[in-house]
């Protein structure tokens, strides 16, 4: 277990990091889209963060691409959709590249309100499960050591060619009555995801508190660990990186 520190620092040392040790990878796909273009690359980052108390702190702490961050996390909550509203607003988006390259017959290969709200469809033993399952897993038993919520699902390990989920999961767990949460992310993009990431993430841990509250009025926020397997950015990205420092 690794010491904690502010939100804010564990993203900072993170870029930080990144832009020091990076090394040099040729990719011949970028979300599943073929690209020319070179990227920096670290593997398996590990950060450890105090979760913020208040989505205020959050957002100054986190410097979140708002409002679209907090739009996009209360679309996630607000049941299935595809292709949903808030890709519009994302600060990256271009209709004229990006809706030929990641939508099929209007739809995308996956949305994480989807994920969240997977069809109640049986699986080898029991029917799928969602957000609602694992909030009330962890409300009946704060000692469960169960609470993992799954984003990548065994769909996604065939070989269809297309765009699949950067988050593998979370896992919740109370422990001397403070709620903790691992976030596991296979695949993060320094410049245009991280801090949108690590804001969705605390925020979900502040709506599982919530929900555990109902019943436990004891509990409160701890800390959020995080595992990248791949953090990368754009070569080009690089300058705009190190102003954020």
């Amino acid at each position: 277990m690794m010491l904690s520190m502010r939100t804010s620092d564990a993203i900072k040392n993170a870029i930080r990091v990144l832009l020091y040790r990076k090394e040099i990878n040729n990719p011949n796909k970028w979300q599943a889209v073929e690209i020319k273009d070179p990227m920096y690359e670290i593997n398996n980052v590990f950060l450890d963060m105090d979760i913020c108390k208040s989505i205020d702190v959050l957002s100054l702490e986190t410097k979140a691409d708002l409002p679209w961050s907090e739009d996009h996390f209360q679309e996630r909550l607000n049941g299935a959709s595809n292709p949903g509203e808030q890709y519009k607003n994302w600060p990256y988006y271009s209709k004229e590249t990006d809706d030929n390259r990641f939508r099929t017959n209007g739809l995308f290969s996956h949305t994480y309100q989807e994920r969240f709200w997977p069809l109640k469809v049986s699986g080898n033993r029991f029917k799928m499960g969602d957000w609602n399952d694992i909030k009330d897993r962890l409300s009946s038993d704060a000692t469960s050591r169960q609470a993992f919520f799954s984003i990548w699902h065994p769909e996604d390990h065939s070989n269809n060619n297309v765009r699949l989920p950067c988050t593998i999961g979370y896992w919740f767990n109370v422990r001397n009555n403070e709620l903790n949460l691992t976030y596991l992310i296979r695949s993060c993009d320094a410049r245009r995801h991280f801090r949108n990431d690590i804001y969705m993430t605390q925020r979900l841990a502040m709506d599982m508190l919530e929900s555990i509250n109902k019943t436990n009025k004891n509990v409160s926020l701890g800390k959020m660990t995080m595992w990248i397997g791949s953090f990368h950015c754009f070569v080009s990205d690089v300058y705009s990186l190190n102003k954020t420092l």
